[in-house]
């Protein structure tokens, strides 16, 4: 019996499959350059914008621990510790603790700074990142009613709308950030989410090649370069989007970038396969595998690694290996929290029949 293959929307896997996978592209607004010595936030110091930008905002936290805990800091210093909080790095994944304490924070200062717009855009930008949109929605609409003209407050409420499914309100408030601020990273990342989504690859490809030619913060640049690769894998130009998988490599070791670019050359096999190219399929579907087994040494709890590497061994009749790698995948979809409940028993049962199709 032939294998049922999952071919997931590709920008589910960063995208849309989870809360906690959307919120990788909702990088803190506030850590960025725009240009060359060009900053966003001013509170920001030269040393930890490079840090933040090199994704290393664990350092930062680590500078700054000593003095935030004896709350022996200056405002400026508090702010850039919670926008490190609440930033995601090559080695550091945004906690609930990490949330909980900038909440803890942001209220303490907000005792003091009552009409400080930013700690409101930063306590929204952390309730949105807990998945507490009411919360979030009232503080960047009280951060709004203080400060009308920041670009990031409008992005900010553009992605918590694109991510709860209200694209009109989402595209009304992407609009208006770039309005003020036609390079602000997230209401461009925002938008070419969006575009993606309909089929507006172009547009897409548009919003994404302004955030590589503009910006040096890695996180920024791989799930731009992730998603850029993508759009053109729908458009058929896989040659250019191998060209940004790379790059996405290039930038750091993630989990979620071999995984991606796996699953690109796994869809390369079979188009190979259904050209009768047995050479290059097999080329592809070694390679695809060499990157899942990376992905998998940084990050073993992945379901969609265990699944793509039980696909592949089957492929190559190593039935052993397939049911391992399926088994595994089962395992850990039982345990997931975030994927939707339908989406979950769609897998499961497509798993268990390919396992099923082993012993036939």
């Amino acid at each position: 019996m032939e294998k049922i293959f999952i071919l997931l929307a590709l920008f589910c896997l960063i995208f849309s499959c989870s809360k906690k996978d959307e919120q990788k592209t909702e990088l803190n607004s506030g850590t960025t350059n725009q240009v060359e010595n060009t900053k966003i936030d001013s509170y920001i110091s030269d040393e930890d914008e490079i840090l933040i930008n090199s994704s290393e905002p664990e350092k930062v936290i680590e500078r700054l621990s000593e003095k935030v805990n004896s709350e022996n800091a200056e405002l400026d210093e508090y702010l850039t510790y919670i926008v490190a909080l609440t930033s995601e790095g090559i080695k550091k994944k945004i906690t609930i603790e990490d949330l909980n304490k900038s909440l803890e924070i942001i209220n303490k200062l907000l005792e003091k700074y009552p009409e400080n717009y930013e700690l409101h855009r930063l306590k929204g930008l952390t309730y949105d990142l807990k998945g507490e949109t009411e919360e979030a929605v009232q503080h960047f609409s009280k951060a709004l009613e203080i400060e009308s003209k920041d670009s990031y407050i409008f992005s900010n409420l553009g992605a918590l709308y694109r991510k709860t499914g209200n694209i009109e309100k989402a595209k009304e408030n992407i609009k208006k950030s770039l309005e003020i601020d036609e390079l602000n990273h997230q209401a461009l990342m925002s938008s070419a989410i969006i575009d993606y989504r309909e089929g507006n690859f172009d547009e897409a490809v548009k919003s994404l090649d302004k955030l590589i030619e503009n910006y040096k913060n890695k996180e920024i640049l791989i799930n731009a370069n992730l998603l850029k690769a993508k759009s053109l894998t729908k458009q058929e130009k896989y040659e250019d989007a191998e060209k940004n998988y790379l790059s996405a490599i290039g930038l750091g070791e993630r989990a979620e970038t071999y995984l991606d670019f796996g699953i690109f050359n796994y869809q390369i096999f079979e188009k190979k396969l259904e050209e009768k190219d047995e050479i290059k399929a097999n080329n592809y579907l070694n390679f695809s595998e060499e990157l899942l087994i990376k992905s998998l040494e940084l990050e073993s709890e992945s379901i969609y690694t265990n699944l793509f590497l039980g696909y592949i061994n089957q492929d190559k009749a190593k039935n052993e290996e397939s049911e391992k790698y399926y088994k595994k995948a089962l395992e850990l979809l039982e345990k997931d929290q975030e994927i939707e409940e339908k989406r979950k028993q769609e897998l499961k049962k497509e798993i268990e029949e390919n396992i099923y199709s082993l012993t036939i």
